[in-house]
């Protein structure tokens, strides 16, 4: 295999890696969302927790 072709690998596994992680974590605040909601807790409260705006709480929530 080139140096470029590694390079390249890499590039990708690292990609497909930022990806996996970005969906972990976004399941991980979207059950966060739905629990503090399920806990009466208000959405400019919720979106202070988790380090959102009111109107990605309120797009989560649907």
């Amino acid at each position: 295999m080139q140096a470029w072709e590694e390079k390249y690998y890499e590039r990708e596994e690292g990609i497909k890696e930022g990806r996996r992680t970005g969906r972990t974590e976004g399941i991980l605040l979207a059950k966060k969302i739905f629990r503090l909601a399920a806990e009466g807790v208000q959405t400019e409260k919720i979106a202070a927790e988790c380090g959102v705006t009111e109107e990605q709480v309120l797009e989560i929530l649907g």
